[in-house]
């Protein structure tokens, strides 16, 4: 019943976009359609969706989306059709007809033939039906492989059968109505209110009284609830006592159990670092004495590399005192050499 609201709501809004868009119904020609974004709007379509989701067995949310879609609800029982015979999901006929592709390139695409739309008549009461029942007349059934079904005579075809199987309504006034003009919303709705009103109006008062009853039942099992936790609770108290003394029992018996495991975890763990304090202190020695001799060989290493320093210093003073008294011996060898040459 909300999904059916939910396309009533869904109509309210789009009616007013429809007579705003100049949409008019021509009663005398049988294809024409009066649509809002690509649905009917004549006739009870509400009962036109439910009748397709039972008929083709499936949820009733698939066909809004494919309503959705802005695929007519006309070529709604063609797209359910194909996807229940190519087992695929609604939604990807859906794509495959939004991409422009024909009903016939789709069926064949799954392997699907022109045979399956076939609908077995006694008389063809001529447009829009003609055509296609020429088309099978004139062959022989080896040869209506060969035939390819325009989109319009494949949609006619697949909602003559629909519409006649689910209501057991002769297919020979399905086609008398639809020759006359009238589109399938209203000729389902004449086939379900002559063949099936009394079944309807049945499942109509079952839908209707669905939440009530389920408002009921949910009311009963909560007050059987009741019911019983009121007669089980004399019983259920005692056992709720006798479980907590039970309970406490438990705590209490493993209470001595329990502090002796402490305990002992703990007399573990002093053992553990009793046993350890020995190794670890003779690992600090060992830590202590490595740092010291690293640090007597860095000092040892800086005294020495002092002592070089000096003793080049040293050598590099000598060098130049000796070099000075060079200097001034040749000097004054050369001054004596003047002084007689001067003589």
């Amino acid at each position: 019943m909300k999904k059916m609201n939910k396309v009533s709501a869904l109509l309210m809004f789009a009616l007013p976009l429809a007579f705003l868009s100049g949409c008019v119904v021509n009663p005398g020609q049988p294809n024409t359609r009066m649509e809002v974004g690509g649905s009917v709007v004549n006739g009870d379509l509400n009962s036109f969706y439910f009748s397709m989701s039972e008929y083709y067995r499936v949820p009733q949310r698939d066909v809004i989306y494919i309503h959705e879609r802005r695929i007519p609800d006309y070529d709604i029982p063609v797209v359910l059709f194909i996807s229940q015979r190519a087992r695929v999901s609604p939604s990807v006929i859906v794509n495959l007809r939004l991409s422009g592709n024909s009903w016939m390139d789709i069926s064949l695409r799954y392997g699907i033939g022109p045979d399956v739309y076939y609908v077995p008549v006694q008389n063809v009461y001529g447009a829009p039906y003609g055509r296609a029942y020429g088309y099978y007349q004139n062959r022989n059934r080896n040869e209506w492989n060969r035939i390819r079904l325009a989109d319009d005579d494949v949609v006619n075809m697949v909602n003559l059968r629909f519409i006649s199987e689910r209501y057991g309504y002769p297919p020979e006034e399905v086609m008398r109505m639809r020759s006359s003009g009238r589109n399938f919303v209203t000729i389902h709705d004449e086939a379900r209110r002559s063949k099936g009103s009394g079944d309807y109006r049945q499942q109509d008062r079952k839908e209707s009284r669905e939440p009530v009853i389920k408002q009921e039942r949910r009311e009963q099992e909560y007050r059987q609830q009741d019911q019983r936790r009121d007669a089980r609770e004399p019983v259920m108290q005692p056992e709720r006592r006798d479980q907590e003394y039970r309970q406490q029992d438990r705590r209490e018996m493993r209470e001595p159990v329990m502090q002796q495991e402490r305990q002992e975890r703990d007399y573990r763990q002093q053992d553990r670092r009793d046993t350890h304090e020995p190794v670890m202190q003779q690992g600090r020695q060992q830590k202590e004495m490595r740092q010291q001799d690293r640090q007597e060989t860095r000092e040892t290493v800086k005294q020495q590399d002092k002592q070089k320093k000096e003793t080049r210093q040293k050598g590099r003073n000598n060098d130049e005192g000796d070099t000075d008294k060079q200097d001034k011996k040749g000097k004054g060898a050369f001054r004596g050499t003047d002084e007689e040459r001067g003589r």
